[in-house]
This record gives C-alpha cells, structure tokens and sequence, in this order.
C-alpha cells in the first residue's frame, strides 16, 4: 500500500509543473512568444528531476500550449483553435455531438460576429471578403476548393468582428464540419439550386459593407437556416446509402 501511494505521487509531478506553470501564465510571469527556461533549470526550480520536467513539457505541447523549436527550446504559444477543434471533431466522431448540434452553436456564434463585422471590419478587410466572394462564386461547381474559400470567408468574418474568442471557436466548429459542407453544396448541384449559395453569400457581405449590423444578423442567419437544411438532407441521403448498401 505504501508502495503503491509513493508511486501515484511520482506519476503525479509532471501534472504538478504543468500547474506551476499554467500559474505563471495566469499571474503573466510567462507572457505568448517567452521561450521557458532549459530543462535543467526547471528541474532546479521546482525541486524535481529532468524527467518529471521534460514530461510536463511534453503535456503542455500535447495540449497545443507549448511549442518545441530546435535551437530555440520551448516556447509559449498564443492562443489557437487546435485544442478546441480535436475536442470538437472527436465528439462528433464519438456521437455524442451532432452535425446538426454543431451547426446551431455555429449560427449562434456567426449571427453575432457578422453584426459586429458590420460595425468594426476597416477597408481592408471589407476588400478582402469581396474577393472571397468571387473566389466562392467562381467554385460553385467544386465542393472541397469551395469548402476552402467558404471556411476563409467565415473566419474572415470573425477577425473583423474584432472578439478573438469569436475566431477560435469559428475555426474550430469548422473542422468536424468540412465534410458536411462539400456533401451540402453537391446537393445545391444537384438540385440544381447552386446559384442559391452564391447569392446567400453575396448578401452577407453586402450588409457587412454596408455597415448595416442588424441586416448583417438577418442574413447570417438566414444563410445559416438554409444550409442546415441543405446539410441535413445531405446527411439523410448518406444514411439512406448506407441503409441500402448494409
């Protein structure tokens, strides 16, 4: 029993630095961009050995916190959608998250930051949606190049928001989403309804670039309705492939 406790308290001493460090971001004694002290001087500092601190640094490099760079060592990195998009696209693996489930957090969060687009994207930024409008509208009949521009449109949308929280989660949603997003604009080919996608889109930046918050809301969500049901009928017709072929 003794043994067995001494043991669990070892394996507990990389969580234990994680922590300490962890703590030092938080009280902004390690700030994005500081490369973290050599290992050797970790291990000193925290009373433990090289081991239990090179395994701490490969924790925090696991979780996206932390990047190792040769000739450099291990350095603090900003925040990134990494982390959230796995945890995203793993429960959506799992089941426990549907497509469907994830586009209406995605609405939620898009409504919101098309109307502050509206209110604070600067020219530039304006400049560049209009090209990734053409840029969509030129791949209407290309669903993966498409699925490119559409995921840059969308995240451009977020950046101008101006809320970088806003942007991580619109990365990260859109990751499990890719595969949703092609087979839902094959079914506007199909249909024959493609220009429909086109136009969505346009109207969308148009009231970004008009400045119009409340319009901008409006047509967000209107783009986010009719592509959840394009996207719902999409995955209706893979189950039913799927039915037919068991």
């Amino acid at each position: 029993m003794t043994t067995e406790t001494r043991r669990l308290q070892k394996q507990s001493l990389p969580q234990l630095v994680v922590d300490e460090l962890l703590a030092d971001v938080e009280r902004g004694q390690i700030r994005s961009g500081q490369t973290l002290p050599p290992e050797s001087e970790l291990a000193t500092q925290f009373g433990v050995s090289r081991a239990v601190v090179r395994e701490a640094l490969k924790s925090l490099q696991a979780r996206g916190l932390v990047e190792v760079v040769n000739g450099v060592g291990s350095v603090v990195r900003g925040m990134t959608s990494t982390p959230l998009a796995q945890y995203f696209t793993f429960a959506e693996r799992l089941s426990e998250v549907s497509i469907q489930e994830l586009l209406e957090v995605r609405r939620g969060l898009e409504v919101e930051a098309a109307s502050l687009a509206a209110s604070r994207a600067q020219s530039d930024e304006i400049e560049g949606l209009g090209r990734l409008v053409d840029s969509m509208a030129g791949s209407l009949r290309e669903p993966a190049v498409f699925s490119d521009f559409d995921t840059a449109f969308h995240v451009a949308i977020a950046r101008a928001s101006r809320n970088p929280m806003l942007v991580l989660l619109v990365e990260a949603i859109r990751v499990p989403l890719r595969r949703s997003v092609e087979e839902g604009l094959t079914n506007w080919i199909r249909t024959g309804e493609v220009d429909t996608v086109r136009q969505i889109h346009a109207d969308v930046f148009d009231s970004i670039r008009s400045r119009d918050p409340d319009r901008a809301a409006k047509a967000m969500d209107v783009h986010f309705a009719q592509a959840m049901q394009i996207i719902g009928q999409a995955g209706d017709a893979r189950s039913a492939r799927v039915a037919r072929a068991d």
